[in-house]
């Protein structure tokens, strides 16, 4: 999803939540969990779905409705694939589930296909228990483009599209009678992806260090130095690491010299200390000797 460069937001269930009640069951009262997670969550193919018809029967069911959740959905007509990607409602952190019951009184009326039975007061209910997720949990959702078709103005109407369609139509099962409904939208895009910013950059900086931890010290200089301009550093720490980097020149052998002196002339060109009027004595007489080394004079 970071590197997708999607969205996400987290919400809460305002009154129970039920995914999966159709699903094959021994009690005839299904419960859908997560394959890998085990835990309940909303499928992106119910998501989606909730999506496109809140869009096309609730906001405006007209053809300009309908183009346009074919361009952000798909279609199996003209547009084929769809510019987003759904992904599925998983809870932020283990939900609390709550046992809930359908009391049906008149199963044999609805059962008899004849309609010799009429429903009575003297027919027995039948208790059906089911599991629900209890309100207030919260779930995390995500949109993400699915290639280079799909706009910033795109994301921004499937969020939008999201928000509405769960505060007003709900997903999952039962949804007439007020479940799935969802509210306390909080959009977590730039939380989530700080958080794997920091994840990746701690990453990198292990591997750079395992990496330097196997290489000569003139090797290892130069190295570090690639990082930093690579990363686009400060220029004073370019800076700090080049005059380190010049002190150690002499310590070298001829070939690490003029890998070292090289490394050095980009850096100091990044940052313009490499020419200019603004260049010190001193500088020019490190440039000077980091010429020779190159041969360049």
């Amino acid at each position: 999803l970071f590197s997708l460069e999607g969205r996400v937001m987290s919400a809460a269930t305002v009154w129970r939540f039920v995914s999966g009640l159709g699903s094959s069951h021994p009690t005839e009262a299904g419960f859908i969990w997560h394959r890998t997670l085990g835990v309940p969550y909303l499928p992106a193919s119910s998501i989606k779905g909730m999506m496109r018809a809140w869009l096309t029967y609730w906001v405006a069911d007209d053809e300009q409705a309908r183009t346009r959740a074919a361009e952000l959905f798909g279609d199996t007509e003209s547009t084929g694939m769809g510019r987003l990607v759904v992904f599925d409602a998983i809870p932020t952190r283990l939900p609390t589930l709550e046992v809930d019951i359908m009391n049906p009184h008149y199963s044999d009326y609805y059962s008899n296909p004849h309609g010799k039975i009429p429903p009575a007061d003297y027919n027995l209910p039948v208790p059906v228990n089911f599991l629900t997720v209890a309100p207030g949990q919260r779930f995390e959702f995500a949109l993400a483009p699915a290639d280079r078709r799909c706009t910033s103005s795109d994301l921004d109407d499937g969020m939008r599209l999201l928000q509405e369609a769960l505060s007003t139509i709900g997903c999952g099962g039962k949804t007439a009678v007020g479940y799935g409904l969802f509210g306390d939208f909080d959009d977590r895009t730039k939380a989530v992806f700080a958080a794997e910013e920091a994840a990746q950059a701690q990453a990198r900086a292990q591997a750079l260090q395992a990496e330097l931890a196997s290489l000569s010290p003139a090797q290892r200089r130069v190295r570090e130095m690639e990082s930093l301009v690579h990363a686009k550093a400060d220029a004073e720490q370019i800076r700090n690491l080049g005059l380190m980097m010049y002190g150690e020149l002499d310590s070298f052998e001829r070939d690490e010299q003029l890998m070292v002196a090289y490394a050095l002339k980009l850096s100091w060109e990044q940052i313009g200390a490499w020419s200019g009027k603004k260049i010190g004595n001193k500088q020019k007489d490190r440039i000077a000797k980091v010429r020779s080394i190159l041969g360049e004079v």
